[in-house]
């Protein structure tokens, strides 16, 4: 795995970390539905922008290959959301 500026982003095992979604594809849903508890917190932030660094659930290998396993069905990023909320 290449390194970029961003690496070790989350503290989480080497054997489980992916880095193929650098950010959250769910960014703007949970800013819009005011979801900040889910994924691992969000921190509202006075700006109005959402900190992640809590969340580490688009970093995890199983994560990432389901997300894009569901992708390529066809799922739309709203479809997406609402079924990895109900996990």
């Amino acid at each position: 795995m290449d390194k970029c500026k961003y690496f070790r982003c989350h503290d989480l095992d080497e054997d489980n970390f992916d880095c193929s979604l650098c950010y959250c594809p769910f960014y703007e849903i949970c800013k819009e539905e005011e979801k900040y508890d889910l994924f691992g917190g969000y921190i509202l932030k006075q700006n109005g922008l959402l900190a992640c660094e809590n969340c580490t659930y688009f970093h995890r290998k199983e994560i990432v290959k389901e997300y894009n396993m569901l992708k390529e069905k066809g799922l739309d990023t709203k479809e997406l959301f609402f079924h990895f909320i109900k996990k």
